[in-house]
Order: structure tokens, then sequence, then C-alpha cells
């Protein structure tokens, strides 16, 4: 901190809205700039909110975790509840709109913050825009790297439909935030090279990323070492994820070039970064093969966070660090090894080079190539480390002086109220149409037209209430106009036709609208001067129409979120909205209103791609301000689909706007060669002889099992070298710890004994399972044994442990030593929690061995499951209290398992563990055995 740094206004309010956020799974540059931004607002005296949205749910135990911590912090972590606010499956626009929910039902905050990728903000920038909600906040979106911003970076295409439509929300939030905020001048000008909006020159900032804790964090290790201390580099550490964008293949191909040169100074190479995809082959495989060739040390590390990459950088005598990503926007990776005073090589390009002092040699263009000469002359000349352009109380200092910005709330404007016409449709549905017509009167917008259009009823009953109703209409100053049946395109148009009004607002008869509908899309409209306003619904089943509209005016679930774009997806997909929208009549008459086409749907769908196609302007309101009735025959379902659709397609003619043309021919290649790659992948897998490995990483799983199966393909791929990176990786997962331990294996009560310390990692585990990895699996074995023997209590992780060498092991030879080692398990005292897992061991042990089961401890484990299965079934526990049946086990054998009940899981996996050692025993027969003595 500087010692008078600026002051903030008394109790300033922020909220920082992010994915993702720093030490929470896979966080990246995001979750890093908006953890550390709150801390610098936190500690300098502001009210700092988080508003935390994660991709993927979190354990409840894991979000009580993190509040605490913020909230030692003086930081409140709020946590996204989408299903609050939206029905359905989840979706990037649901998200913003519940995003924009929670923050108007929150406090005033002076600054909401938003990061652009995903677009967040959308609804909510919106609603200011439009004069609807969070007026005196300062929104701002900061800067981190754009959906498209990747993709180019990266020379690929869109391959799904959500990522143009998150290209979407991402532009209309940086395009009407009230300030954007970069860490790199490179992103605002490539921002401006591919045709994105912006806010004024005024509005737009660039400050660097708040980074003080991780300079704290990461420079414990090696600042200060001197060059002499350094000495000569021992380590090449490529520090990035295992991607293309990142620069992995460069990296790779640099070191082909490099090959006798680093292993002839015994020169060791890490790889740093999480896995990822090589042109569609999985990182890992990729390396596996291109490593073939290597002569020098590798080492693999892919499960660090920021202290992991701390500690490690930290134990390499005198590492020299590789950013090989040929853009980037401003990566912390690049700072964090500045902040450790580490030697850099990194890409002249994108917004790196702007983190650190200028000139610093350690810059190159990123070609294997130059990146291969770069490393070279690094080695042999003794780079020096490079210091920050900026000094951090600098980067402070902007941030805090940023935030005592204020807002300025512009002088309300009473405006004129401009007519508007509201348009009911209907066709034989007059209950219907009466609820509707009283939707209309009950309109909190004076300046009001009624118009309803029927659209050639003949049903007696339908004329004669039509009758009634023209009288009722005539008293709220509304109008009936009866026309021959034209279906809705027809049906509009009359009402267009006969209208002096400036705007004209569509409501189907079997819809009810808010009395805040046309209120809040004239202001909207206004405000913004579009051309359609459309808003969001809730869904009306039919069958709780009565109820649904009773309750009209209480908060509800919204059901069709549209965002208003963009064409390239609006050609196939309508994320426009619904026909109940205010739409401007000039603009409906300039593009001559809605085609008429009997017989098919689509027609509001069909007027809005046409208008959007025009250029005309399209807002959506994050509103839900009307009930829309599902749940029987519509007309849309009694149409055919390719006839509606169809219609959409004939009037579609993106020619015009050569960015939609040219995403939409992305999105057809994309996913194409998404699908291609893939199976050539695949096909050319099939291929090697160590195919289903290879298959096992393109279909994924846990870093774990990733790593598991990489030892096991390297080792029969004869890569022995890469084999062992990996199992150094696999052997940093496994951890242990210790607790009270009670009980004996066979039941035994025993004195309780002090609770022992925790233990930390216990190396000797590791170092089996990664025998098993290496397929040693008699070594495997025999360490296992040693181990038990050894020690005086056995922890939790020894028995996953015994599970896989046992799996592994030949039960024919090796009776003998898994009676020794039950007999060891035997004597053996574990904590309660572990009971089971222990007699689940030692039934299986013996039992193999060729040893008669041990009764007391498969008892034991029985009754455990009983009472976790009576406790599971009330009905079951009831028959056993009145006498009806013996016990819980015997209602399992006989009905429970055939009924699909859940219990009795500890019998179950002593009967998985026997058929790993090819013994055909189930868990009937073991309940038998144990009920039976």
């Amino acid at each position: 901190m500087t010692k008078n740094p600026p002051s903030l206004p008394d109790r300033l309010s922020v909220c920082l809205v992010t994915e993702e956020l720093a030490g929470v799974g896979g966080s990246g540059g995001i979750g890093a700039a908006f953890y550390e931004l709150a801390l610098l607002l936190a500690s300098s005296g502001a009210l700092v909110d988080v508003l935390f949205c994660p991709a993927m749910p979190l354990l409840d135990e894991e979000k009580q975790r993190l509040q605490r911590e913020f909230s030692a912090k003086a930081i409140k972590l709020s946590f996204l509840d989408e299903t609050r606010y939206v029905d359905g499956a989840s979706s990037y626009e649901k998200r913003s709109y519940a995003v924009f929910r929670h923050l108007e039902q929150a406090k005033r905050y002076h600054f909401i913050h938003f990061h652009d990728y995903k677009g967040l903000g959308f609804f909510s920038i919106n609603a200011k825009r439009q004069g609807l909600a969070l007026a005196s906040s300062l929104l701002v979106v900061q800067l981190h790297g754009p959906t498209r911003w990747t993709i180019e970076a990266n020379k690929a295409f869109f391959v799904h439909e959500d990522q143009l439509k998150i290209d979407h929300l991402e532009r209309v939030c940086i395009a009407n935030a009230d300030y954007v905020i970069s860490p790199s001048a490179y992103l605002v000008q490539w921002l401006r090279d591919f045709d994105f909006d912006l806010p004024a020159d005024d509005r737009v900032r660039v400050i660097k990323n708040v980074c003080s804790q991780i300079v704290r964090e990461m420079g414990q290790g090696r600042i200060g070492v001197s060059d002499e201390e350094r000495g000569a580099v021992t380590d090449l550490v490529m520090f990035a994820r295992h991607e293309d964008r990142k620069g992995f293949s460069v990296f790779c191909d640099a070191l082909d070039l490099l090959n006798r040169f680093l292993a002839g100074r015994s020169v060791s190479v890490s790889f740093l970064g999480k896995f990822g995809h090589i042109d569609s082959q999985p990182s890992g495989a990729y390396l596996i093969d291109r490593s073939k060739k290597w002569s020098f040390n590798c080492k693999v590390r892919t499960g660090f966070d920021r202290s992991g990459v701390s500690k490690y950088l930290a134990s390499l005598p005198s590492p020299l660090l590789v950013v090989p990503s040929p853009f980037e926007n401003s990566p912390y990776t690049v700072l964090e090894t500045a902040a450790m005073g580490l030697p850099l090589i990194s890409s002249v390009e994108g917004g790196g080079s702007e983190l650190i002092e200028s000139g610093y040699p350690g810059l190159c263009e990123m070609s294997a190539e130059t990146l291969a000469a770069k490393i070279r002359w690094s080695i042999e000349n003794a780079l020096a480390p490079p210091a920050l352009a900026q000094q951090l109380t600098q980067i402070e200092a902007q941030w805090l002086q940023f935030h005592s910005l204020r807002v300025e709330l512009a002088e309300p404007i009473t405006p004129a109220l401009p007519k508007v016409a509201f348009a009911i449709t209907h066709h034989e549905r007059p209950a219907k149409l009466i609820e509707a017509i009283i939707s209309a009167a009950r309109q909190s917008y004076p300046n009001l037209d009624i118009i309803v259009v029927d659209d050639g009823s003949r049903d007696d009953a339908t004329i004669a209430a039509l009758d009634q109703m023209e009288a009722f209409l005539a008293r709220i100053g509304g109008r009936l106009i009866r026309r021959a049946n034209g279906y809705l395109g027809a049906a509009r148009n009359t009402a267009l036709a006969v209208t002096d009004a400036e705007f004209i607002c569509f409501l189907d008869d079997d819809d009810y609208a808010s009395p805040l509908l046309v209120e809040t899309l004239v202001k909207a409209a206004l405000a913004t001067g579009a051309d359609v306003v459309n808003c969001m619904n809730c869904f009306m089943p039919e069958v709780h129409r009565a109820d649904m509209i009773a309750r009209m005016g209480e908060e509800m679930k919204v059901s069709y979120v549209p965002i208003g774009g963009p064409l390239s997806i609006a050609v196939s997909e309508n994320c426009l909205g619904a026909a109940t929208a205010l739409i401007r009549v000039s603009a409906l008459r300039a593009i001559g209103g809605y085609t008429e086409l009997k017989g098919v749907g689509h027609e509001d769908y069909e007027l809005f791609l046409r208008m959007l196609q025009a250029g005309m302007r399209l807002e959506i309101v994050p509103r839900p301000l009307y009930f829309y009735e599902v749940g029987r025959p519509s007309m849309l379902s009694r149409t055919s689909m390719v006839r509606n659709f169809r219609r959409c397609f004939d009037a579609s003619d993106i020619r015009g706007d050569r960015f939609a043309s040219r995403d939409l021919v992305s999105l057809t290649i994309g996913k194409k060669v998404a699908v291609d790659a893939h199976n050539r992948q695949w096909w050319l897998y099939s291929l090697n002889q160590n195919a289903e490995l290879r298959h096992a990483l393109m279909r994924g799983g846990s870093r774990e099992e990733m790593l598991k199966t990489l030892v096991e393909l390297a080792q029969a791929d004869g890569n022995l070298r890469m084999a062992m990176a990996f199992a150094e990786d696999l052997h940093s997962i496994y951890a242990s710890t210790d607790e009270e331990y009670v009980h004996d294996v066979l039941g035994a009560t025993k004195a309780a004994s002090p609770i022992a310390p925790r233990k930390m990692y216990d190396p000797r585990l590791a170092d089996i399972r990664l025998e098993v990895a290496l397929s040693r699996n008699d070594q495997a074995l025999e360490a296992l044994i040693e181990y038990a023997g050894g020690e005086r209590t056995l922890d939790e992780e020894f028995y996953p442990v015994a599970r896989e060498v046992l799996k592994h092991s030949d039960s024919r030879r090796h009776a003998p030593r898994y009676l020794e080692l039950a007999t060891i398990l035997a004597a053996k005292r574990v904590p309660k929690r572990l009971e089971t897992e222990a007699r689940i061991l030692l039934v299986a042990l013996e039992y193999v061995s060729g040893r008669d089961i041990p009764v007391n401890a498969l008892r034991d484990v029985v009754a455990s499951d009983e009472a976790v299965y009576l406790a599971m079934h009330a009905d079951v526990a009831q028959a056993v209290d009145a006498g009806l049946i013996k016990r819980g086990a015997e209602h399992y054998a006989v009905f429970g398992s055939k009924e699909g009940r859940r219990g009795f899981d500890g019998i179950s996996r002593i009967a998985l563990m026997l058929r790993d050692f090819k013994v055909d025993v189930g868990a009937d027969d073991l309940l038998e055995v144990a009920c039976r003595a």
C-alpha cells in the first residue's frame, strides 16, 4: 500500500459478480482478479459483497467453509440460486437473469463489477439502460477475454449455438456498461479491431489487475536470490495449461530442436499446468508420443494450486520459466513468475509484455525456431528475472481512485406518454378472451387503445359471447373487429391497419397480461429508442389457470428467457422473443407488417427475424410480464413444424450482415470438424496396439484416473521416462489422516486410545500404489504386508490401497500371503469409523486364503448394514418390531433385494472383492452364513 493511498467514500458498497473464485475448482485469472480486488476494497474500508456464480454446484459444506473464510476478511460471500428465479434447464441467459434478480433484491451498491466472460451482467446492464433498475449503481465490466477472443486465439471455430449466444451477451455487456476496465491496452485494441462496440473513450480504462496477495504468496521462495546463488539453469518449466492456445505444441516443437542441447547440460523439463487437448488429442497421450525421442529428463505436475506452484518452483535449484502462449490478455503466470524473481521467456505479443519492464530480453515471438533460440540464449547468458512494469501500490491506488467516482443521477424526465394500441387476437375461446380483456382493462398505462380482433369465429355460443363483450369493450374505450379467418398474421395486421397509436402491443386470447406490461415496455422503449421491446413470461398450465391469475403480482419463476439475438442463431432458434411485445407502429408498417400464411405458425418469430435483419433494434426487458398458457393443444402443436420453420427460413437473408454470415459458417464447419476430428483421432488410436488405453483417455475422467491410465500407456509404449513422470504426479495425490482408535477388527471393545495426531502424507503407501500402476504386483503385495506388519495402527488410506493391490494380485499363488496379511489385520486397532472397512477386508482375505469365514467379523458387518437398512425402510422396522419378520437381514435376503431396496452395502462390497478374486460368492450367500451363525 502507498503511504497516502486514495481514500474511499464513507460506507462505499461494492458487489463483485463472478463465476470464478481463487482457490475454488479450476479457477483461473478471473477468480484471482476478483478475489484480489475484493481484498483490496475490503481492507480499504469498503463494504464488499461477492456474488459467486460457480459453473458447477458446490456442496453445502464447501459453501459454508468459503463463507467463513471470506467473512474473516470482512467480505460477504453469497451464492447465486438460479432455480429461485427460473424454471427449466439451466442456460447462460437464465443465469444472467437470475443475477439481475438477485442484485435487484439486494441492498443498494455504489459499484457492481462483472467480468466480460459469459455475460453475467447482460440483464442487469440492460435493466439500467432501460430505466427499470439499478439507476444508482455504476455497472463495471472487467475485461479478461471474451469467448470470441479465445476462439480466435485458438484459430478454432464456434462449435455450439451456446457460444454464439454467449458472444451476444458479452458484446452487449461491453457496449452498454457504465465503465469498461481492461488490465491491458492490447485487449481493448483487439475488441475494436473485431468490431466490438465500447463505451465512450473516457469510460474505458486500462488498470492492471490487483495482484498484491499473489506477490506476497509467490514471492516467499526466491526473490532476492543473486545471480551467483541462482547458478546455471537446471530446470526448464513450461508454465501453462496443456492447450494449443497456451502454446503447448509450439513448446514441444522447440524442445525437439533443443533435445541435444538440454540433455548435454542436464536440464530437466517440467510441464506445469492442467491437462487439456492438443488438436483433439488428450494432452497426456500427445506428450507420450512427442517425448519418445527426447533425451532429457521430464517432469509433469498437473494439480498444483498457486501455493503448490510456489513451493514446487522454490524447490528447483535454478529454474527458467516459459509461458509460451502466443497471445494473452494479462496472464497471472507472467506476474507470478516475476513475483518469485525467476527468469522468464514469454510472448512479445499480447498483454503479457505490459506486465513487465520495457525491453526485457526474455520476450520473443512464439514460433518453434524463435522460442528454441531464445531458450538457448537465455540458458547460455543467464537471463535475469524481469521487474514488474508498475509498482503494486500504483495499481492499488488506481483502483481506489476509480472507486472514488460518484454516480451521476440524471434528472428525472417525465415524457409525454405515447398512445399504445393493445391488440388481442381471438378465435373460438370466449371464456379466455374475457380474462384477456380484463387484463387489458387493468393496465396501469393510461393512454391505451384496446382492440379485439376476432379471427373468424363461427360457433354460435362464441358469437353470442362476442356480442355481449362488444358492449363491455365500448364502456372501457375499446372496440371489437370481426374478420374472416386468416390466422394470426392476418388478424394482427387488421389491428395494425386501424390504429393511429405510436406503439402496438399484442396479446393472444389465452394469455394474461400483468397490469404493468404496457407501462414497463413503453418505459424501456422510450429510454432506448428500440423498435421492438420484448419481455419474459411465466408458463401457465391450463389446469392451474385460475390459481395463477389469482396470484398475479407474486414473484414467480420465468420460463422463457429471450436475449434479442444474435442474428446468426436467430435463423434457427427463436432467441428474439414471443408474440407479446411492444412494437413501434412506424417500424412495423415499414417492414410490411406480418406475413399472412394460413395454417402456418411462427408469424411472430418470422417478424422479429425480418426486423433484426433490417437493422431495427430489439430490446428484452428482464421481467416476466404475462402468463403464457401451456398444457393443451395449441396452434403451434397443431401446425406443421416443418412449415413453421420453413416460414422463418424463407424470410432469412443474412448476406447483408457479414459477421452473422461468417459466424453461421463457422458454427457449421465447427460442428463438423469437432465430430470428424474426434472420430479421426479415435480411429487413429484404434490402429495403435494400446488402443484401449488411448480411448480411455479420450473418454476423460478424474485427474487420478487420467494419470493412472497415462502411467500404464507410457509403460506399454516403452516410454519409461514419461511413465515415471506421470507416476510422480500420481504419487503426489495420495494422502491420509488418523483419528481415535476404539475397536479392533474383530469387534472386541478396547480402552479408548488418545487421539493420534493427524499424519501428513505417507510416501510408503503412495509407493505401493505406484508399484501397482507400473504392474509390479508381486512387489506391491510384499510391500503392503511389510507396511501392515510394521504399523501400530492403520490409517484410512491403507484400505483402498490394500483393495487395489489385492485386486491385481494372483489369488492362486498368494493364498499363504493373504492369510499372513489377515492375521496381521486381526490384531490391529482401527478408528471406529473404519471398523466396517477393516472387517470387509478381513472377511475377504480369510475366505480367499482357504480358511473358514470369520463369522464374528461377518456378523458385525451384517449388523451394521442391518441398522442402516431398518433406518432407511420404516415399514421393515415396524414389521420386525411387530414380530412379523425376525430381522432386517432376513427381509432383505428374501424380499428387499428383489424389490430394489437399498441397503447392505458392506456385504455387497465383500461380494465384489471376492469376485475380484474369481470367487463366486454372492451377497445372499454371505447373508445366509451370517444369519445362520
